[in-house]
């Protein structure tokens, strides 16, 4: 969302038991479900990976012209030969632009590791009718970087973009819209994703950001055949 500045910066939070837990998280957890990477990443966040545990989907206007997000799914399945029986994920709620999904990863453990902090983290933005659409757990490794760009998503203009940094190991930088910024760990930034933005990282220790996507003023939904 155009927040109309590069960056908010709404305090401290808790992160201490999912730090804990994030340090812990095995490699097989970071690659079991490669879909994002695969088939929704473009190419500036190739660089990354991530644990996906809620997404919106827009059933109109998304670049691989699918209703919805299962037949994509279907599609990365078949290219890949596996069976997509456990990548399926579910609807939570209708939005005015269509569903958000949660996968399984949540139902498993991330609303028990991530439950509270979304909570917290949704406050200073929160509004009567708001919706999360998005809950990740994103990953980005010493050395690399994530290119300029800007967000192209139909929800970028509709949704807070709220970053939490977990593991904010030194080296890591980024740059909004001209502007440079060193994120603390343990605090609620609402990231402007609609204005060009990069971020740099010249460390060598992995660092890791709870992203959420709060949706403050969805409109009417609209009903599919």
């Amino acid at each position: 969302m155009d927040i109309g500045v590069p960056y908010r910066d709404y305090g401290p939070v808790d992160v201490a038991t999912v730090r804990d837990w994030v340090k812990e998280i095995p490699e097989d957890l970071w690659t079991r479900n490669t879909f994002r990477q695969e088939a929704m990443a473009d190419q500036a966040h190739k660089n990354s990976r991530a644990i996906i545990f809620k997404h919106e989907w827009h059933r109109l206007f998304n670049p691989w012209g699918a209703l919805n997000m299962e037949d994509l799914i279907r599609f990365w399945g078949e290219k890949k030969g596996i069976d997509v029986a456990p990548f399926m994920p579910r609807v939570e709620t209708e939005t005015d632009i269509g569903p958000v999904y949660v996968f399984r990863e949540w139902d498993e453990f991330g609303a028990a590791i991530l439950g509270d902090l979304v909570e917290q983290a949704i406050r200073p933005v929160r509004t009567p009718k708001g919706i999360v659409t998005r809950i990740a757990l994103v990953w980005l490794g010493g050395g690399s970087q994530v290119a300029p760009h800007v967000d192209g998503q139909p929800m970028a203009k509709r949704a807070h973009r709220l970053h939490i940094p977990v593991l904010a190991p030194p080296g890591v930088e980024y740059k909004i819209d001209g502007r440079k910024l060193v994120m603390k760990a343990g605090r609620i930034y609402d990231f402007n994703n609609c204005v060009r933005h990069s971020v740099r990282h010249a460390g060598k220790l992995p660092r890791v950001n709870v992203f959420i996507d709060y949706y403050p003023n969805p409109g009417p939904v609209i009903g599919f055949a």
